[in-house]
C-alpha cells in the first residue's frame, strides 16, 4: 500500500515535468534549540531535520502549486512515521490552484491565507502560515478591490448531533484606492453547524445584514445557527520607498456607553495594529505595534450554553501525543492576530543597505491570561467593562532574531535563522471547571522564567525545467 502511494507521487511528478515548465524548490534544513512547541510545553532542546519540496507552474492565467514538508520533530502522532519513514512524517506547507482573467481571479486549495495589509501583526488573517482549505474570489483594478474567501476551520469532536460539528468562516474585503492610498473595510463571519454557507460567500452584502435578516426571518428564518460577526477597517500608503498602514478589528463593542450609560457595560473586544517600512540612508527599518483587549477572538457562552464561533483554526488547545497532553502553540491556533487577546506587542526590523539578504529584528511582547477556546476565561460570564493586561501576573517576552541568506550559486542558497530571547513568567496551562465550560486556558505564572534559543541552517535549491 505504501509503495503504491510513493509510485503515484512519482508518476504525477513525471507527468507535470513532461507537459509543463515548472519551477522546483527544495530545502534541506537542520534545526536545533527551542520552538514554539517547546515554549508552550516543558521539553528539552530538540534537534530535527526538515525537508521541503515545492513544484510551481505559473502562466498568465493559471498557477499550480504544491509544497510539502518532511520532518522528524515528533510533535504529532503519525501511524506510518516509525514503521515506514524512519521517524519522519509528511506535512502540507501550501497547495493551490489559481485561475486569473484580467481583473478577476479565483483560487482554491489547502493554502496559506494573507491579509490585505503587509505586516507581521495583521489582524483579520494571521501572519503565521498555517494552511487551511480555502476558496477565494477576488476582483481588483486600479480603483477598487473586492475579496470574498471561505475558510474551513477544524470541526468539533464528540458532539451529539453530527450536523453541529462543522466550523467555518468567510472573509470579505471592500477597498478603494486613491493614487498611493488604500482605504477598506474587512470582516470575518464565523459560523457553526454548516461546512459551507453559499450566501456568506456569494452575497456581496456585508455579513452583518446577512446574519440579521436571515436569522430574524422574512418570514421564515434562513439562519445557520451560531454565528459571530467581526468587522474593522484598514488604511495604508505605498510608494517606491515607504509603506505605512493602520488596521483595527472589532469583535464586539460596548454601545451602552453611548445609548445606556447607566446600564451594564459589556467589554470592548478590539484589536489594533499600526506600522510600516521606511527607507533610510543605511537601509530599511520596519516599525510595528499591535494589541488586543481581553476576550477578543474568544467564543461566547450564553444562557448556560457554550458557543463555538471563536475565531481560531481549532476549537481546542491541547491534543495527545504518545498518550501525553501537548499544548498547541497559540500562534498557530489564532486565525486572526497571532497573539490573540489581552496583549501588546512591539517589533523593530532592520535590513542594512550594505549587507544583502540580512534582516535583524527585536520584539517585545506583554501577555496576560489568554483563553482562545474558553468563553470568559475561568468565569461563567464576563467581567463588566473593558480589560487589558490587568491580570495579577503578566508574561513578558524579549526576542532578538537574525535572518541571513547567502547565494552560493545562481541556483543554491544558504540560509541561517536564529533567535535568542528570554521569557519572564511564562504562561502555563490551567484547567477550568465551571458551570458551562470545561476547557483549559493559558495563565502567566510568577517566577516561571525561560531562556529561549533557536537556530536553523538550510540549503535551498531552485531551478526550472
Amino acid at each position: 500500500m505504501e509503495k503504491r502511494r510513493i509510485s503515484t507521487i512519482i508518476i504525477a511528478t513525471a507527468f507535470f515535468t513532461i507537459f509543463f515548465s515548472i519551477d522546483f524548490n527544495a530545502t534541506v534544513g537542520f534545526n536545533y534549540g527551542d520552538t514554539l512547541f517547546s515554549l508552550y510545553n516543558k521539553t528539552e532542546h530538540n534537534a530535527f531535520f526538515k525537508i521541503d519540496a515545492a513544484l510551481r507552474y505559473v502562466s498568465n492565467n493559471f498557477t499550480f502549486l504544491f509544497d510539502i514538508a518532511i520532518l522528524n520533530n515528533k510533535i504529532y502522532n503519525d501511524p506510518f512515521s516509525e514503521n515506514y519513514y524512519g521517524g519522519f512524517y509528511f506535512a502540507m506547507n501550501d497547495a493551490k490552484l489559481k485561475f486569473k482573467m484580467e481583473n478577476f481571479q479565483i483560487s482554491f486549495g489547502k493554502t496559506n491565507m494573507k491579509d490585505v495589509v503587509y505586516t507581521p501583526y495583521s489582524l483579520f488573517v494571521s501572519s503565521v502560515d498555517y494552511p487551511r482549505n480555502t476558496i477565494e474570489y477576488k476582483y481588483e483594478d486600479g480603483s477598487f478591490t473586492y475579496i470574498t474567501k471561505w475558510l474551513q476551520l477544524n470541526n468539533l469532536q464528540h458532539v451529539a448531533d453530527p450536523n453541529e460539528k462543522y466550523r467555518s468562516a468567510n472573509f470579505k474585503v471592500y477597498a478603494a484606492k486613491f493614487d498611493k492610498i488604500r482605504f477598506g473595510y474587512e470582516e470575518i463571519n464565523v459560523y457553526v453547524g454548516k461546512e459551507f454557507d453559499f450566501e456568506y460567500f456569494f452575497n456581496p452584502i456585508p455579513g452583518f445584514f446577512i446574519q440579521y435578516v436571515n436569522d430574524a426571518g422574512r418570514p421564515f428564518s434562513e439562519g445557520i445557527g451560531e454565528a459571530n460577526y467581526i468587522m474593522g477597517f484598514f488604511l495604508d500608503y505605498l510608494d517606491d520607498s515607504n509603506y505605512f498602514y493602520a488596521q483595527i478589528l472589532i469583535d464586539d463593542i460596548n454601545m451602552n456607553r453611548f445609548f445606556y450609560p447607566t446600564s451594564y457595560q459589556n467589554p470592548d473586544k478590539i484589536a489594533w495594529s499600526i506600522g510600516g517600512i521606511f527607507s533610510l540612508n543605511k537601509g530599511k527599518i520596519g516599525l510595528y505595534h499591535a494589541g488586543a483587549t481581553k476576550y477578543t477572538f474568544q467564543p461566547s457562552a450564553e444562557f448556560g450554553k457554550q458557543r463555538y464561533y471563536g475565531y481560531t483554526y481549532f476549537p481546542y488547545i491541547t491534543y495527545q501525543v504518545s498518550n501525553e497532553t501537548t499544548i498547541f502553540p497559540l500562534e498557530f491556533l489564532y486565525a486572526g492576530y497571532k497573539y490573540g487577546e489581552n496583549n501588546v506587542a512591539f517589533l523593530v526590523e532592520y535590513e542594512p543597505k550594505d549587507i544583502k539578504n540580512l534582516k535583524l529584528s527585536l520584539e517585545y511582547v506583554v501577555l496576560g491570561e489568554r483563553s482562545p477556546v474558553n468563553p470568559w476565561g475561568d468565569r461563567v460570564t464576563y467581567i463588566e467593562g473593558t480589560h487589558l493586561l490587568d491580570d495579577p501576573v503578566l508574561e513578558y517576552r524579549l526576542f532578538l532574531g537574525t535572518d541571513f541568506k547567502y547565494n552560493l550559486l545562481d541556483t543554491l542558497s544558504l540560509c541561517l535563522n536564529s533567535t535568542v530571547g528570554y521569557i519572564w513568567n511564562r504562561s502555563e496551562l490551567v484547567d477550568v471547571d465551571s458551570d458551562n465550560v470545561r476547557k483549559p486556558l493559558m495563565r502567566p505564572k510568577s517566577g516561571n522564567n525561560q531562556l529561549y534559543f533557536s537556530t536553523s541552517f538550510s540549503l535551498i535549491l531552485k531551478f526550472s525545467f
